[in-house]
């Protein structure tokens, strides 16, 4: 075999070292720095865009965070605003419907009471002459049953100052009668 001939050995291991110690020598100096400048800078910059993206999410966070504490302030100034506007609406127009009615209506007021005096005592009136016209057993059976209507209403409507009110009126009718 011509690979292993001793004459044409020496010569072939020879440029085998050569060339491959050169191949070796040229990357080495040449390509690897290169290589690894590369390396370098991809880490440096993956390092930064970490860093950034870490960054933008805390900034997010922030964001988020200054968000909902103006909204919630937003939010409890405009509730108390409008709780003062609505109160201070309320106050005026108390104050307001007060003065109408002392000022204004004062003499529709006075009539009102004035009209209602005057039925009242035409009704008390009327009861006070149909009594005497009628008789005794009539008079006494009419007075018992407008007790026990105004006794059934006091008793609907829980209020036992209209009974006292109405059991009056019967015992002035009866002393009338008399």
């Amino acid at each position: 075999m011509p690979q292993l001939d001793k004459v044409t050995f020496l010569s072939q291991f020879f440029w085998l070292c050569f060339f491959y110690l050169g191949f070796y020598y040229i990357i080495l100096k040449f390509y690897l720095p290169k290589i690894s400048r590369i390396l370098a800078l991809r880490r440096k910059k993956l390092g930064l865009s970490q860093e950034g993206i870490t960054s933008l999410i805390e900034e997010k966070q922030k964001v988020q965070e200054n968000y909902d504490t103006f909204l919630s302030k937003a939010l409890i100034t405009s509730k108390s605003l409008f709780n003062n506007f609505f109160s201070r609406t309320t106050n005026w127009l108390n104050n307001n419907a007060t003065s109408i009615n002392k000022t204004h209506y004062q003499n529709v007021n006075a009539s009102y009471i004035h009209f209602l005096g005057e039925t009242s005592l035409s009704q008390n009136l009327l009861l006070y002459h149909a009594s005497q016209n009628l008789p005794e057993k009539l008079t006494f059976k009419m007075l018992l049953n407008n007790l026990e209507n105004l006794k059934s209403k006091a008793v609907n409507s829980s209020s036992t100052s209209k009974l006292q009110v109405s059991t009056q009126e019967t015992k002035k009718l009866k002393k009338a009668k008399k």
